[in-house]
């Protein structure tokens, strides 16, 4: 039998789908892109945002189109199972997230004629990410509790993953030639507290794998950067000096407000300190306008902080109430029309900040682990130290006369820049695929 697949929502959610696919491939599934070729329609969906929800929503309408047994897993379906059930018929089955444990006993009804078997592992995966690159999913669930997020309602306590499943599953991702390896969690930097261990306990680990050309950290809380991960950024060069750090705003009373620990002064000493050891560092945060109680002073000093950081990437978020959240009861809630101002203000800072960083980058070169080949645009996708796997950052368009393959490393010349793009030459091979 065939299944579809439909992925929406974070790299978290995606290695809980690649988890699923690949329990159903050890039962004899296959995958397939076209519903109008599927048996069943596997959707997996986000549930954390308004917007993410409502294009939950609409795609679970769209597929109900093919009249295909549908099958909704995810965040969506972990937060309004009930409601789920009674507004949307059209659905053959639902797992929540706190079911993936029953997924073969749940999937069975759909599929009578065929026995499945066993259970998912967490170390098995079917990658949809592209060629040469993976996720490594370090913990789920969140402690934190922030006033604006419904994360650990969906997701639950913080949780790591055992440090030997952890290992095992390394070894694969090496074996199964991964060159590019994200890390990711809720909270990366929480990791081990929970079992006696540290984030820089797991790093050591990693970079001991040769294979791994590329290795980020992704979501670190700021307060929980210890000195020694920072001396592991500086010490240790197969660790990219990618640095994301989620700061959410730099006034200390929204960050009160937001149930944010630690102060401006704290993050300011924190990223001067990483930029002093890593000098070569790449800097990516997200900050959120129009937080209930969020002053024009308020404003203002987060925009003064974007101006004088100067982050190499930095992702904007209005302001949405979350129900279950404390934040929707707060007072002096921000009208939409100067949340929306703010966000403009922003980006439009950011974006003249990005566009001379990159400037500054022409000419310069870099090393990039070749993905694949976009054959309408006629560039290579690559990954390189300068920005995130998704492209949520941006990326580079490396343009060569000579051909390329998925898992190439490469050094190429940035020859243009854009606001947010780098296009680049082919100088170099350094490892052929």
């Amino acid at each position: 039998m065939n299944i579809g697949i439909v992925s929406l929502g974070c790299a978290k959610n995606q290695v809980d789908l690649e988890e699923i696919l690949a329990y159903l491939k050890t039962n004899g599934f296959e995958t397939v892109s076209d519903p109008e070729l599927s048996d069943i329609i596997l959707i997996n969906t986000c549930g954390f945002i308004e917007a993410a929800k409502k294009e939950s929503i609409d795609m679970i309408l769209e597929m109900s189109r093919y009249g295909k047994p549908l099958v909704v897993t995810g965040c969506l379906v972990t937060r309004y199972l009930e409601e789920l059930k009674k507004e949307i018929p059209e659905v053959s089955l639902w797992i929540p997230l706190n079911e993936y444990k029953d997924f073969g006993k749940k999937f069975q009804a759909l599929v009578k004629d065929h026995q499945m078997k066993g259970q998912i592992d967490p170390t098995k995966r079917v990658f949809i990410s592209p060629k040469r690159e993976a996720y490594l999913r370090i913990s789920d669930g969140c402690n934190n509790f922030c006033t604006f997020c419904a994360i650990p309602y969906i997701r639950g306590r913080f949780k790591s993953v055992p440090m030997n499943v952890l290992e095992k599953e390394l070894d694969l991702l090496e074996k199964d030639n991964i060159r590019s390896l994200t890390v990711i969690s809720q909270d990366t930097s929480m990791y081990g507290r929970d079992i006696n261990l540290t984030l820089s306990d797991l790093v050591r680990k990693i970079v001991r794998h040769p294979g791994f050309d590329f290795i980020k950290l992704m979501y670190l809380y700021p307060d929980e950067v210890t000195d020694d991960l920072i001396d592991l950024y500086r010490d240790e060069k197969k660790l990219t000096p990618y640095f994301d750090l989620p700061v959410q705003h730099f006034s200390d009373h929204v960050l009160k407000l937001m149930g944010r620990r630690g102060t401006e002064k704290d993050i300011i000493d924190l990223i001067a300190k990483f930029r002093y050891e890593v000098p070569d560092s790449i800097i990516r945060t997200t900050v959120m306008v129009g937080f209930p109680g969020e002053t024009d002073e308020d404003f203002e000093e987060l925009l003064k902080m974007v101006r004088k950081i100067r982050f190499d990437h930095l992702g904007c978020f209005i302001y949405c109430p979350e129900e279950g959240t404390p934040s929707p009861k707060f007072e002096n809630q921000i009208p939409a029309s100067v949340k929306r101002k703010r966000y403009n203000a922003v980006m439009k800072e950011q974006k003249k900040i990005s566009y001379e960083l990159n400037k500054e980058r022409v000419g310069k070169t870099y090393t990039c682990l070749v993905t694949g080949y976009d054959e309408k645009e006629f560039y290579y996708t690559v990954i390189s130290n300068l920005y995130a796997p998704d492209d949520i950052d941006g990326k580079m368009r490396v343009y060569s006369k000579f051909p390329l393959k998925p898992g190439d490393l490469i050094e190429v010349k940035v020859v243009n820049a854009l606001v947010y793009d780098l296009d680049c030459e082919f100088v170099n091979m350094i490892r052929s695929e």
